[in-house]
Order: C-alpha cells, then sequence, then structure tokens
C-alpha cells in the first residue's frame, strides 16, 4: 500500500495543478482588458485580505506574528512574494495576450527545472527511469525552443520563477496558509499605495469600467488561494521532482484550453513536445510509485 502522507501529498498536488489548468486561464481571460500589473497588484491585496478574514476564524494569527520574530524566514518569504508576483505577471500577461500556449509550455519546463533543483539542493535521488524521463522532458524542450521564432523570454519567465518557488517554499518550516498570508501582505504593501494612486486618478479598472470587471478583480485573491495552499500542502508530503511533474497536468489543460476553448493555433512542434512530455511524465510517475510500494513492503 502507498503511504498516507505520500497519498495525500499526491492529491493535494492534482488539486491544485487541475484548477490552475482549467478555471484559471479562463477567469483570468475575463480580465484581458485590465492592465497586467494592476491585476496582479489587486490579485496580491484581495489574497491577503480573504486569507487574513479566514486565519482569524480559523488559526491563530498569532502564527503570522511569529514571523516577524525569525530574519531568515522574512527573508525568504519575501523572496517567495517577489517570485510569486513575477510569475503572476508572466501569466496574466500570456492570457492577456492570446498566448496561453506560451503560458502552458512555460510551466511544462516548471517540472525539468524543479527534478535538477531537487537533485543539487534537496539531494534527491534519481533512478535510471526518473533521468531517462528527465531527458526526454529535455529533448522536447529543445524541440519546442528550436521552432520559435523568438526568444522564449516568456516561457523561461514562467517556468524559472514556478520553480525556485517551489525549492525555497519546500526548505523553510512554515505552515501553508501562514507562508501565504505574508506573501500577499508583502505585495498587498507595495500595491496599495498604487492601487490608491490608480483610483484617485481615474485609470483604475477596479469601479470605473463596470460591476463585472471590479466582481472578477475580488475574487482574483479567491481564485489565487485556493490552488496555491493545496500546492505548499502537498508538496510537504512528497519530493520537489514528483511535485513537478504532477504539476504538468496545469499546462496540459492550459494547452487543451488554447485551443478548444480560446481557439489558438497549434504549432506541430508544441504538439510534438506535448507527447514525448507526457511519456516522460508516466514513466517518472510510475518510478516514484513503485519506489513507494517497495518502501511501504519493506517496513
Amino acid at each position: 500500500m502507498l503511504n498516507q502522507h505520500f497519498s495525500k501529498g499526491v492529491i493535494f498536488t492534482c488539486i491544485a495543478s487541475i484548477f490552475w489548468g482549467l478555471p484559471q486561464p479562463l477567469f483570468f481571460n475575463e480580465l484581458n482588458h485590465v492592465n497586467t500589473i494592476e491585476v496582479v497588484l489587486h490579485r496580491g491585496f484581495w489574497s491577503f485580505i480573504l486569507l487574513f478574514l479566514i486565519l482569524i476564524l480559523i488559526s491563530n494569527i498569532r502564527d503570522f506574528l511569529s514571523i516577524f520574530k525569525s530574519r531568515k524566514k522574512i527573508f525568504i518569504l519575501t523572496i517567495t512574494a517577489c517570485l510569486i508576483a513575477t510569475n503572476w505577471g508572466g501569466f496574466i500577461f500570456a492570457v492577456g495576450h492570446e498566448r496561453v500556449q506560451d503560458a502552458s509550455m512555460g510551466y511544462f519546463i516548471t517540472p525539468m527545472i524543479s527534478i535538477v533543483l531537487g537533485y543539487f539542493f534537496l539531494k534527491e535521488k534519481m533512478s535510471n527511469l526518473k533521468i531517462f524521463s528527465v531527458l526526454l522532458m529535455f529533448f522536447a524542450i529543445i524541440i519546442l525552443f528550436f521552432n520559435l521564432n523568438e526568444i522564449p523570454y516568456l516561457i523561461i519567465l514562467i517556468g524559472s520563477t514556478w520553480a525556485i518557488y517551489g525549492l525555497l517554499r519546500k526548505r523553510i518550516n512554515i505552515s501553508p496558509s501562514i507562508g501565504l498570508l505574508y506573501e500577499s501582505f508583502f505585495i498587498s504593501l507595495v500595491s496599495l499605495p498604487y492601487l490608491i494612486y490608480l483610483i484617485k486618478t481615474g485609470e483604475s479598472s477596479f469601479l470605473n469600467i463596470d460591476l463585472k470587471t471590479t466582481l472578477f478583480l475580488v475574487l482574483t485573491g479567491a481564485v489565487t488561494i485556493f490552488p496555491l495552499f493545496f500546492f505548499n500542502l502537498g508538496i510537504k508530503f512528497i519530493q520537489l521532482g514528483l511535485a513537478g511533474v504532477l504539476f504538468y497536468l496545469a499546462p496540459t489543460f492550459h494547452f487543451i484550453t488554447s485551443i478548444f476553448i480560446l481557439n489558438e493555433d497549434i504549432l506541430i512542434a508544441k504538439l510534438v513536445s506535448f507527447i514525448i512530455i507526457w511519456i516522460a511524465i508516466i514513466l517518472y510517475i510510475y518510478d516514484s510509485i513503485k519506489k513507494e510500494i517497495i518502501l511501504n513492503n519493506t517496513q
């Protein structure tokens, strides 16, 4: 049988990935008329407000205040806040400019980066089958990059910021909800003065366009907290590399959504890369589950 914590980690990470992959791009596509920076800042602000209210009801807010007693936690969480804000910006820009497939490919390379980071910084071991799956992923990315007509800055930005975010969050001993609260708190400190400025000058989309836009800007908090919470919870129970592979569910749904719902054109190179990556995913997950079953049978 699979270890209970291992199963929880897989389930939580899958929930986060599926939510990221299907509802989120459709949601942010409804805000494609709003400036990307404004959407990111609203996302951070309303995430903080919602999470703060939830934690007051179900948790001890002193856990959040205890962060400020540790310089290490403040330093790491400030970096992760900057990383997640940058990642949000890249994704929202991609959705708003009909480049969801670029966002998809950015998240496709995230697991490969996570696997490498896990190997070098967390000493996570890789079997021969896992090494082969990583090489397959690398080959798929090479095919993709050589068939693009420009430097894939958006793909690299999205992939690298999310992988490093996962690494740093795994290295710090703090609950997912409290960590998310600090990250959104930091983004709010930066965003609130600018959002107030936009409202005063009449340049804000909030309260100025229509009720739907205002409502969707407020809901960016809920849309953000749900998957991030489950992702951070999931990586506490499984290897960073496996979490990275399960994360492929998100860009897979991005890819499908971009074609069948948002009607973006598809390149043959992207389709070929997609197929190769999924073969690598199956091999990696198979090896991880087999290893976990063997480990439990020997205990």
